[in-house]
């Protein structure tokens, strides 16, 4: 049998000191070594894929339309200079698990990095404007509303509602060589800022689903924009919903007998007047809007009506008013006979 002296185990375990001590001079070399790579490559792969394009602190609107794919988003952030790389936008949100669930606007700096962008889009904090259409804007108006907001220049929301498809179910009663004036519903929306398409469909497809439920049945085989007109001066001479039953009335009865309907509203629509008194130059404009010369309806709406107005003119109450005039407080007088309207202008008016 094999037997350990005592001076041979001493140099054994001499022996396997030196060996574990150098293994572990190795080790860390090694570890060293490896760390080093690992950090060049990470920082490699950072600074071609995920860092900041520049130290430009200025922020920039960056659109995220409806349906956007996430390449389509990757590619557009690329092109604007949000982004250095598309595949490090799209692997930084794989390996978050961050899901783009909220087209809008948004606030992006070239200084920021890859997965700060990534975390903005991703967590929807848009940069979208709250914006309320009130009933009775005309195109203009919310043309100009909308470019206060930073949505939509007036110039470029104007050339759309100018020239916009008919791909609507009401899109039939549009006129030829008209705009969409009167078919934009007025309500309060959440737009885009930097999408004048967007806002336009917005607003028709509004429209579309007072269409559906609550305007088609009433409408029958009448015309719309015939509807949407006559709603459109309602809108514009009413403050109540009495009035505005009435007026529609008055409208309808005067269109019956052949009667100029000499509404202001129309006239105020030619000049964008719509709170100074009305001049004698401008009640001589000739133009087929102005319904102080011209007999019969103006060529179009005037304005944008809500649905009270529409309902109005969809189902006015039989009257034997044919005249109306509203005093300084507001209030609205009729009259059957231009008799009666004459004494009203002299009781309310003079």
């Amino acid at each position: 049998m094999f037997k350990f002296s005592r001076g041979h185990l001493e140099s054994i375990f001499i022996s396997k000191g030196k060996y574990n001590s150098r293994t572990k001079s190795n080790f860390w070399i090694l570890f060293v070594v490896v760390a080093v790579v690992v950090v060049t490559i990470m920082w490699v792969l950072y600074f071609y894929l995920l860092a900041s394009v520049n130290n430009r602190y200025e922020t920039r609107h960056f659109t995220v339309q409806t349906g956007q794919s996430i390449t389509s988003i990757a590619n557009n952030l690329k092109q604007e200079d949000f982004i250095k790389s598309v595949w490090g936008f799209k692997a930084w949100l794989k390996i978050t698990g961050k899901v783009i669930v909220q087209p809008g606007s948004y606030e992006l700096s070239s200084n920021y990095n890859t997965p700060t962008v990534a975390g903005i889009i991703a967590s929807g904090d848009t940069a979208n404007a709250n914006v309320t259409v009130p009933e009775g804007y005309t195109l203009n108006q919310i043309a100009q509303l909308l470019d206060s907001k930073d949505i939509a220049s007036k110039k470029e929301f104007l050339e759309i509602t100018s020239n916009f498809p008919p791909d609507y179910e009401f899109s039939k009663y549009w006129k030829t060589g008209q705009t969409v004036e009167g078919f934009l519903f007025p309500d309060t929306y959440k737009l885009i800022k930097g999408d004048a398409l967007m806002a336009v469909r917005v607003m028709l497809d509004n429209f579309g689903v007072k269409f559906k439920n609550e305007i088609k049945s009433d409408l029958g085989d009448r015309d719309l924009h015939k509807i949407l007109t006559i709603a459109s001066m309602v809108e514009r001479e009413a403050r109540t919903q009495e009035d505005r039953q009435q007026i529609a009335a008055v409208i309808y009865n005067r269109l019956d007998l052949g009667m100029k309907l000499d509404i202001d509203a129309t006239v105020r629509y030619l000049t964008g007047n719509w709170t100074d008194p009305i001049s004698r130059k401008d009640l001589a404009i000739d133009s087929p809007y102005n319904t102080r010369r011209y007999g019969g309806l103006p060529p179009g709406p005037i304005c944008n009506p809500g649905l009270a107005s529409i309902k109005a003119a969809l189902n006015p109450p039989s009257s034997d008013y044919y005249y109306y005039l509203t005093d300084l407080t507001g209030i609205t007088h009729y009259a059957k006979t231009l008799s009666e309207h004459n004494q009203n202008k002299l009781q309310y008016l003079l």
